[in-house]
């Protein structure tokens, strides 16, 4: 293995209980909701109640939609593992004083935050096989769910990385991550109505300007949300309130350059943001050094 911190952080990590406490949980955790499912679904048969098969989509998209959640809420706490150690006994400050250390350090980093995610993508597998057989759902979904969670991971573990390298303490890391991430996901939904609203305020016809509606495509396409609704609708078919939010903010999303493009570049987008945060850790660390 050529980086000696991914090594050392990967036998730290195996050799610790939490990890394989975390992956009896969360498979419990996915288990318990499935067969609820199914007794639930076997009753409902049973009793001769009208039962909509097309409910099967969402209760595999509840099942998916708990991992990708549970994602974007371990991602801080795992991060905060990888660093405490090294916090407590100071040798980030050691490390930051060799060149070249730092893109090593900030890789191994984020590669374990990945592998220790699909780690438990992996091991919830026979979970989601099962609900995506049961449900009918096609195996297309399965990859796709697979992607979506490498996705998260590398764009929340990327904003914690980066918060956790700059401040000095982990209270203050930890609750800095979680508010750029609520920003993200809550911050542009805001700024998108606050635009809208002044738009509408200003524009005697009553009517969204184009560049605001420009304007509020850019800020939903750096919501994270938004790469999550491409992959709802792709299992349900709808986008369901968020199409009735962009609606509200003045985009067609029947059009079909927003159905091909949209939820491609979003994605792209979250990629993009990860890369920056790395790329300004390295830069944080490189620049104690020097100094």
């Amino acid at each position: 293995m050529l980086n000696p911190f991914l090594k050392t952080e990967w036998l730290r990590e195996g050799r610790n209980i939490r990890l394989p406490l975390m992956i009896i949980f969360y498979i419990a955790i996915m288990a318990f909701i499935m067969i609820l499912f199914m007794v639930f679904n076997e009753e409902s048969f049973q009793q001769g109640y009208y039962y909509n098969t097309t409910t099967y989509q969402y209760q595999f998209l509840i099942i998916s939609s708990f991992q990708i959640l549970t994602v974007l809420l371990l991602t801080p706490f795992t991060v905060s593992r990888l660093f405490i150690v090294d916090k407590e006994k100071n040798m980030l400050d050691q490390f930051e004083m060799i060149p070249g250390v730092s893109i090593q350090y900030v890789t191994a980093k984020m590669l374990l935050v990945l592998a220790v995610h699909i780690l438990l993508y992996i091991s919830g597998l026979p979970v989601s096989a099962l609900a995506c057989i049961y449900t009918g759902t096609s195996g297309v979904k399965l990859l796709r769910l697979g992607a979506m969670i490498v996705l998260y991971a590398f764009w929340s573990g990327a904003i914690s990385i980066f918060f956790y390298t700059v401040c000095t303490k982990s209270v203050w890391a930890f609750a800095s991550a979680f508010f750029v991430q609520l920003m993200f996901g809550l911050g542009t939904l805001v700024l998108a109505e606050l635009f809208r609203n002044g738009s509408l305020m200003m524009n005697e016809a009553g009517r969204v300007a184009p560049e605001v509606i420009f304007l509020c495509l850019l800020l939903l396409s750096l919501n994270p949300i938004s790469s999550y609704m491409g992959y709802y609708g792709s299992v349900t078919g709808d986008i369901g309130i968020f199409g009735t939010f962009c609606s509200h903010l003045g985009i067609d999303t029947s059009d079909k350059w927003f159905i091909f493009l949209f939820y491609k570049v979003s994605s792209l987008v979250c990629i993009l943001i990860g890369v920056l945060f790395l790329a300004l850790s390295i830069w944080y660390m490189e620049k104690r050094r020097r100094t």
